[in-house]
């Protein structure tokens, strides 16, 4: 009767302990949910529309005890909004992270250095560019910003920028660890959105894949390069705004519960002005791949901005 009874006990203990772990899932996720900051105490995750209704990435995490790190940052016309956010949080940027050099990526933070405003100060900028040539020869109609960025790096305190950064280089802010998952591409197919950083966070136990603009042949040498197992991340954001961007293959090893896409309205609808799917993007494919992968959540800034709270 005592091991019948000390069993059950067990057993009751077991249910117990699973339950907690459910609830504090489904509280991570209901709080990742939110369109309104809600975080107290605790790391945050914020993404940004852009200011005009266009796609962009513009991205913010605030530690626990409040060190700032951006990733990427979006239009230069979201520059004004952005310093506003980060003023704030204090003022101070202690992490800049870039995926690649597109305006819709790094135009904030090259309106940001090219007024030279001192309303905010920028510790450390992460990036790891071409020389201005490579993306002229391979990409002459779309060189990004490169060399209005490239210029203003070289006016900024020496060791604010730091271009050596590759796979398998760490990054720490606070409790954050930010791991940057590949070396910049070389591809010149679809050149500057190929040579795109990825940057795997991981913040109170949970990871976050930064995909910036990364296109098919980049993330098929993404898995390549560091396999399935590597990429399994709690959430991505979402390749070149949710359509063009990594295969279906990629997002299947990340195997992700949360999706965040940096896509307005008429992107996340593939809508060109005729209605939804009268456009010729593949938003509403990529879609059906997450459903497909039964994701459980997508966060889009066409509903406005984006919080996550990490417990």
């Amino acid at each position: 009767m005592n091991r019948i009874f000390l069993k059950l006990k067990e057993i009751e203990i077991g249910y117990l302990i699973g339950i907690i772990f459910i609830l504090s899932l489904l509280f991570f996720w209901e709080s990742m949910g939110s369109t309104a900051s809600t975080c107290k105490g605790t790391d945050e995750l914020m993404m940004f529309p852009s200011t005009e209704g266009a796609q962009s990435l513009s991205m913010m995490i605030r530690t626990e005890r409040g060190k700032l790190i951006i990733i990427d940052g979006g239009w230069d016309s979201d520059a004004e909004m952005l310093k506003e956010k980060i003023q704030t949080y204090g003022g101070v940027v202690d992490a800049w992270l870039l995926t690649h050099p597109h305006a819709d990526h790094a135009g904030a933070l090259l309106q940001i250095l090219q007024e030279g405003n001192s309303d905010i100060e920028i510790k450390k900028i992460y990036e790891s560019f071409a020389d201005l040539e490579w993306y002229q020869t391979y990409a002459p109609d779309d060189p990004g910003i490169t060399a209005a960025l490239l210029d203003c790096f070289k006016q900024l305190p020496q060791g604010t920028v730091d271009d050596r950064i590759g796979r398998g280089t760490i990054i720490r802010v606070d409790d954050v660890s930010i791991e940057v998952m590949n070396d910049r591409g070389e591809i010149t197919e679809n050149a500057v959105n190929n040579s795109c950083i990825v940057y795997k966070l991981t913040v109170k136990g949970k990871s976050v894949m930064i995909l910036g603009d990364l296109a098919y042949e980049g993330g098929e040498q993404l898995l390549q390069d560091v396999g399935a197992e590597a990429l399994k991340s709690d959430v991505v954001q979402m390749a070149h705004h949710g359509q063009e961007g990594v295969g279906k293959d990629v997002y299947a090893a990340i195997s992700p519960e949360v999706c965040l896409w940096p896509t307005p309205q008429w992107l996340w609808d593939n809508d060109n002005g005729g209605g939804p799917g009268s456009g010729p993007w593949s938003t509403l494919e990529t879609r059906t791949w997450m459903q497909e992968l039964h994701v459980q959540k997508n966060r889009c800034t066409k509903d406005g901005d984006i919080y996550m709270c990490f417990q």
